[in-house]
């Protein structure tokens, strides 16, 4: 992993989170609550909605809201902070003209009804993020953040988020230079990144996010399950 503003042999250095203008487009649970964290870090942030001129209930007074468009034209890193499927779908079409260069991170899971397990759907077809990276040829997609809930986003619970042991965040992605700054970005959050190779990898990340579903539900759904990886 590469410590803000720290070179890596053979590559650029990565950039300081602090730098990085980040649009968070969709501002329901998860979107907000991205909101709140990256404002207690002190990163910049603008919130891309779709009735940007009625300040909505979830986004913090300090945040500009703009079209998603706009939003998404501003920003260095884009999080697109929408449902699978049609929704996700649907922005991409919206956004792809503004989103040539850009990093895009990506954050959903499939939608699983409440009564089907984790091994009965048992998918390894394309991700949410390859589908969105055939959708933005043009844009460098990343997979991170599924794995982690909107009450962990907001430090909820009996401990504050930075007094806990961090919680690893993977980050899967083909672009280099778009590693570094998702895991920088994501170090800043106060999360542990870690990189987990390309961005097939993806669709392994959706089945542990999951399965870290189901034993939030066998734990009452707590919604303060998530994971730790530990190198001997």
């Amino acid at each position: 992993m590469i410590e803000p503003g720290r070179r890596e042999e053979g590559g650029d250095p990565a950039p300081s989170p602090l730098s990085v203008r980040t649009a968070v487009v969709g501002c329901g649970r998860m979107g907000s609550a991205l909101l709140h964290a990256a404002l207690s870090r002190r990163l910049e942030v603008l919130a891309g909605v779709r009735e940007h001129r009625r300040r909505r209930p979830g986004v913090p007074p300090e945040v500009v809201q703009l079209a998603p468009v706009e939003a998404a034209a501003a920003a260095d890193l884009v999080v697109l902070a929408v449902p699978p499927g049609e929704p996700l779908r649907v922005l991409a079409e919206q956004l792809e003209p503004v989103l040539a260069g850009k990093v895009v991170l990506e954050l959903s899971n499939p939608s699983v009804n409440r009564r089907e397990s984790v091994g009965a759907r048992g998918s390894w077809g394309l991700s949410e993020a390859e589908l969105l990276a055939e959708r933005l040829p043009r844009a460098r997609v990343v997979k991170a953040l599924n794995t982690v809930s909107a009450k962990v986003l907001r430090g909820g619970g009996p401990v504050p988020l930075g007094e806990r042991r961090r919680m690893s965040v993977p980050v899967a992605v083909d672009d280099p230079a778009a590693q570094r700054l998702v895991c920088a970005w994501v170090d800043a959050l106060g999360f542990e990144a870690v990189p987990a190779g390309p961005l097939a990898h993806a669709r392994w990340l959706e089945q542990l996010a999951m399965l870290l579903c189901h034993i939030d539900a066998q734990s009452g759904r707590t919604g303060m399950v998530g994971c730790r990886i530990v190198r001997l």
